[in-house]
């Protein structure tokens, strides 16, 4: 039951003024926006706009020994182009750029395949030169089998022989000879002198088997030995492993960073054109070795997902070597085949994330701190000046010219950027999620040729948000209908104590929307102080928790310095049945609790929203737009009364970019926001009276506010130490704080 109410009349009716049409959405003006730039121009004046991201990627790109990047931002920031613009600026070779071959054994005593590094670009004419030697030897071993078929009797006598043999090694060591004029490195024609050697000995090996068996029973399986070890011989050809241009810094984007795409494998050779089986090894290059002296990029949420993956890599980073992993062959079973040397890796990841995944690798391994020594930070806004607007603008043309969309009128591109205000949630910012407004762009210029119109226009740009709002709001659509059919209880007209208006955050995956909720206080005789409901039933989240402790320290400031604070009191979100978080409700709550103890009612026709200190000043919360726009809605389906609307934190009227059916609505004067900077001014909205200040005693003047509440808690006070007989009064105990367990 409510009390009868105070034998104290109002000192005088307390006014606030509404916060201004105008201030409710700064709105671009059409006529100043800059349409008149080229082409050129436009496309310079274009850019992400990330300056400290930039210069921190400048300073990983050029820098020695800098570490490797990941780049933190959220999604839909065109961290990846942002990455792709700083190595175009300042990319530039961390080694020189080398052409890699797989050389194969050529001797008895290596057995395990190497990497050979050419100068870029010579990969392709070494390789000729070394096919020219293995095709001119397997010439030679054609001959002498056409030679032996053509003339079988003929014997191969010494003279023959010795001829077959000076002529062969005398070509060999010509081609050795080239290589050296060419200017290879000394271990280059190391590896082309022991080639040749290893041909040689093949070549004669194969004469004397000739010799041996030619004129034997099985000659011609003989002969066709023969002809096989030439085909043979084209197993000492090397593979070039990567090709590099010599005038491009390699930067390499790995979409499926899988471990076989990373790394690369190496493969059984199942290709031979006999179609028999050979121990030869083909290796499939990954993109770590693509990206060989220059820069790997990689979404590091696909580097995650994959097994091992991480685990190899960071092995592979912290000890500058790349081991090639064997296959027997695509299927994956146990290998045969020799593992190959490392290759020294000089190669720098670029790599981008949210917060959520670095702040998670960075306390799960240390490794990773080690390894991406540079962090580059994604703004999700930028300021709202000429220059970025200027960005904006060029970006709306160039995604008009390269999807051939219908252009922007100046009044659809001034509620373009609008809408980029909107998704930053502030007057003067601007969102720099680039792939949100592209997908704005599109959906805008669809709804413009569905029209039949040959320029997309603001009704366009605002129906498409409409449409976007609406594709989102099934769970929004859920608790109207609630509210709706009284399931959920809103009052939104008359007045009533210890009880208004909140509103709630709620979130899914890509859309948040506010809804109001109903806050109510009761108080009374006791010693249990505040009763926080949710903390109670474990429904409350830690920040909600501090919100209601900071009211009581408000409580205690305000009224408990001549006396102890002594009441039973509770504070609770009704109809609340999920977690709650957050403190900002304590606004409301404190008005609440307040209008309790005083017994003077709220207009139920007002939301509150805000967070509060312990001095009683009302502090800025998140998503205001949101909230206000959910408290509207319900009220715009049971009709504007002109009594109703929102109080807000006063430093969130900057963060106000509410939809135009809002700031219409305030234009005629059916609803309205009060920007509050104390509680005093918020309870002067809500009851209509002055809350009244201290004098110099402590003493609040004669019917405010304040007074009567303060009369209250002596009643209280008084009246518990007179019903427990305790000449000094009850000791304050947890007064003014949550009950304890």
């Amino acid at each position: 039951m409510e009390r009868s109410s105070p034998l104290h009349a109002p000192l005088s009716v307390a006014t606030h003024t509404p916060v201004a049409p105008h201030q409710l959405r700064l709105r671009t003006d059409p006529l100043q926006l800059r349409f008149d730039a080229d082409e050129h121009e436009a496309s310079s004046l274009f850019t992400y706009h990330q300056p400290r991201a930039e210069k921190a990627l400048a300073l990983g790109i050029q820098m020695r020994n800098a570490g490797h990047i990941f780049v933190c931002g959220p999604s839909g920031t065109a961290r990846k182009e942002i990455i792709g613009a700083a190595l175009e600026r300042h990319g530039k070779p961390l080694a020189p750029l080398r052409d890699y071959l797989s050389v194969f054994p050529t001797t008895r005593e290596r057995q395990r395949p190497v990497w050979m590094g050419l100068p870029a670009g010579k990969g392709r004419s070494f390789l000729g030169s070394v096919d020219e030697s293995i095709r001119a030897c397997q010439d030679k071993l054609r001959r002498l089998f056409l030679h032996c078929v053509q003339d079988p009797k003929q014997p191969l006598d010494e003279a023959f022989r010795r001829a077959w043999i000076r002529d062969m090694e005398e070509g060999l060591e010509a081609r050795v000879e080239q290589f050296r004029h060419k200017g290879f490195d000394p271990d280059v024609i190391e590896y082309c002198e022991s080639l040749h050697a290893a041909l040689a000995a093949t070549m004669k090996e194969s004469l004397e088997l000739t010799v041996l068996h030619v004129g034997g029973n099985n000659a011609p399986q003989n002969l066709e030995r023969l002809l096989d070890r030439a085909v043979r011989l084209a197993e000492y050809r090397p593979q070039q492993i990567r090709e590099t241009p010599a005038e491009k810094v390699p930067a390499v984007f790995e979409p499926n960073p899988t471990f076989h795409n990373l790394f690369g494998c190496v493969v059984r050779d199942e290709n031979r054109s006999d179609g028999s089986a050979s121990e030869r090894s083909l290796f499939q290059p990954g993109s770590l070795l693509k990206a060989q002296g220059g820069f790997l990029i990689l979404d590091f949420e696909e580097v995650a997902a994959e097994p091992d993956v991480w685990r190899h890599l960071k092995r592979c980073l912290r000890y500058e070597q790349l081991e090639i992993p064997v296959l027997e062959n695509h299927s994956g079973r146990a290998t045969g085949l020799l593992k190959p040397e490392p290759i020294p890796l000089r190669v720098r990841l670029l790599v981008w994330g949210d917060e959520r995944l670095y702040q998670e690798f960075y306390e799960r391994d240390p490794a990773f701190g080690e390894l991406f020594k540079i962090r580059a930070d994604v703004d999700a806004q930028m300021d709202r000046k000429d220059r970025n607007i200027d960005g904006y603008l060029a970006f709306l043309r160039r995604c008009c010219k390269a999807e051939e969309l219908l252009p922007f009128d100046p009044t659809g591109a001034a509620s373009f950027i609008d809408a980029g205000a909107e998704l930053a949630g502030k007057q003067k910012k601007l969102t720099t999620r680039w792939t949100v407004l592209a997908d704005l762009v599109r959906e805008a210029s669809y709804l413009a040729h569905q029209e039949g119109s040959p320029s997309v226009r603001d009704c366009h740009v605002e129906l498409a948000q409409e449409e976007r709002r609406y594709r989102r709001s099934l769970p929004e659509e859920q608790i109207d209908d609630l509210i709706r059919d009284d399931s959920v209880l809103i009052q939104t007209e008359g007045a009533r104590v210890g009880q208004l208006n909140g509103i709630a955050l709620y979130e899914t995956e890509d859309y948040q929307f506010g809804k109001p909720c109903r806050i109510t206080a009761q108080t009374g005789m006791g010693r249990s102080g505040v009763i926080n409901i949710e903390r109670e039933a474990n429904l409350s989240g830690k920040i909600h928790d501090k919100g209601v402790l900071i009211l009581c320290g408000f409580l205690r400031n305000r009224f408990a310095q001549d006396k102890p604070l002594t009441l039973g009191a509770s504070l609770c979100i009704e109809q609340f049945y999920s977690e709650i978080d957050g403190d900002s409700a304590s606004l409301g709550e404190i008005c609440a609790l307040l209008s309790s103890l005083a017994n003077v009612p709220l207009q139920q026709g007002i939301a509150v929203t805000g967070s509060i200190s312990q001095m009683g000043d009302v502090q800025t919360i998140g998503c205001v737009n949101e909230k206000v726009l959910g408290f509207f809605d319900v009220c715009l389906r049971r009709g504007l009364t002109g009594n109703q609307g929102v109080i807000i934190p006063v430093g969130n009227v900057e963060d106000l970019m509410l939809p135009q059916k809002i700031t219409r609505a305030a234009e005629q004067g059916k609803f309205r926001l009060y920007a509050v900077q104390t509680v005093d001014q918020a309870m002067e909205i809500l009851t209509g009276r002055v809350a009244g200040q201290p004098d110099r005693s402590g003493s609040f003047p004669q019917g405010s506010l304040n007074g009567i509440v303060d009369e209250r808690l002596w009643e209280l006070a008084t009246g518990l130490r007179d019903f427990l007989g305790e000449e000094e009064g009850p000791a304050e105990g947890e007064a003014g704080g949550p009950s304890a367990d």
